[in-house]
């Protein structure tokens, strides 16, 4: 078990670079932040999906401004 720790609040052991959500009470592997708009962490699984919504809420306004003038 090299590299593994001891989460003390999920009783559990976890991977190199996981840190502890408070808000979702789990351990996210390589966690960035918790997102309040997805209610989820944004860590290793879910890089790509998040800065595609980014990525397409950036598009969306800019085509609903563009519609408004």
């Amino acid at each position: 078990m090299l590299g593994f720790r001891y989460c003390r609040k999920c009783d559990e052991l976890k991977p190199p670079r996981t840190h502890h959500c408070a808000i979702c009470n789990k351990c996210v592997m390589r966690m960035d932040h918790h997102c309040p708009w997805v209610a989820n962490c944004v860590g290793h699984h879910n890089y790509k999906p998040f800065f595609l919504f980014c990525f397409y809420e950036a598009i969306a306004g800019i085509v609903y401004f563009y519609l408004m003038i």
